[in-house]
């Protein structure tokens, strides 16, 4: 990493960066899905959250390729020891996005890799192997599908949205906020056309139109969050963490549905 770089981030970093990430990300689809429907399972951490041993050996392989490049980088994975957390610039990486549906064959999974400076998305990609579809996006160049620039159609208003919400259930979860979630998702399912409750397996899909909103009730890691924020600010939309009284949630969509959802959750 030059001293340039090091000081603050430049139009020509982030070019080399997205330039030296693509490649690395579709041989991590290849080597997950290489393992699909085949994939040891190392550990279960909660539930029936699990990890493989292909995540591990993927995150690893990210972090090798990473840190020889820029070693003064941070690197923030989901299955191994976080390094260099002081730096400006932090690489968050989910080797699979979407493990249970991995290990039970279902096509909905995905490789995220971002990178944060200063604790803001400037750069993300995201892969699914099945379908071989590469998103990405740096700060200010706009969100791409396999090398095409993303444009989205016009907008639709809140009572034609298609959301999708990512709110993973309330056993375990305090009274309050069982509560505070049911009154959420009941507002958005009365106030929108049709709600998705996909684990946020569909929120990606907001750049291509699939979806019109992303709301993320369940407050998910950032590894999970960030790539999608980068490609889904660079491909027209908003996307933001609102205060609510059970911490940050983020919201994804353009206006006026933007505007709508945010009334709901700040209510």
């Amino acid at each position: 990493m030059s001293k340039k770089e090091g000081r603050g981030l430049s139009k020509e970093f982030l070019e080399d960066a997205a330039s030296y990430l693509a490649p690395l990300i579709r041989r991590a689809g290849k080597m997950a899905r290489d393992k699909w429907g085949k994939a040891e399972i190392k550990k279960y951490k909660e539930g029936r959250d699990l990890v493989t041993k292909i995540e591990i050996e993927i995150e690893n392989f990210f972090k090798n390729k990473i840190l020889s490049k820029w070693p003064e980088h941070g690197f923030y994975g989901e299955e191994t020891r976080r390094i260099n957390a002081s730096s400006d610039f932090q690489w968050l990486i989910d080797p699979i996005d979407g493990t249970k549906y991995y290990v039970a064959n279902a096509p909905l999974f995905y490789v995220h890799a971002a990178l944060l400076f200063r604790n803001e998305p400037v750069l993300g990609v995201i892969y699914n192997p099945v379908s071989k579809q590469l998103f990405c996006a740096s700060k200010g160049t706009g969100a791409y599908l396999n090398g095409k620039r993303i444009l989205l159609k016009s907008p639709v208003k809140l009572g034609k949205a298609m959301v999708d919400v990512d709110i993973q259930g309330l056993i375990g979860k305090q009274a309050k906020e069982k509560k505070w979630l049911i009154e959420e998702l009941s507002e958005i399912m009365k106030k929108c056309y049709r709600v998705r409750i996909t684990s946020g397996a569909l929120g990606i899909y907001i750049a291509t139109g699939a979806i019109d909103a992303y709301v993320d009730l369940a407050g998910a890691k950032p590894q999970d969050l960030a790539a999608r924020i980068i490609i889904m600010r660079e491909a027209g939309c908003k996307a933001e963490y609102i205060e609510t009284p059970f911490g940050k949630r983020l919201i994804a969509s353009r206006e006026p549905i933007f505007s709508g959802l945010k009334e709901i959750l700040l209510k």
